[in-house]
């Protein structure tokens, strides 16, 4: 059968990230995850279903995206020339 719920670690392991990726997309509220008290901090269910959802959707890069743009509204950087 099937596992319906999975680790950060295994969240991880899985999209080839680092655990803490994982954590900082649930953080950022980019991946869907429920905090269970269990141990010491605490732990992250994820449903598999999303995870897969947010793989083949490709919005990871699209929700950050977003992320930034909400961080900073309107404001543009300016490039500079580096002298080489």
């Amino acid at each position: 059968a099937v596992k319906e719920i999975v680790t950060v670690k295994e969240a991880a392991a899985f999209l080839r990230k680092h655990p803490a990726t994982i954590r900082h997309w649930i953080e950022a509220k980019i991946l869907r995850a429920r905090k269970l008290s269990i141990g010491k901090n605490g732990i992250y269910a994820i449903a598999r279903s999303d995870l897969l959802e947010l793989m083949v959707s490709g919005t990871i890069e699209q929700k950050l995206k977003e992320k930034k743009k909400k961080k900073s509204p309107g404001v543009k950087t300016a490039q500079v020339q580096m002298p080489i």
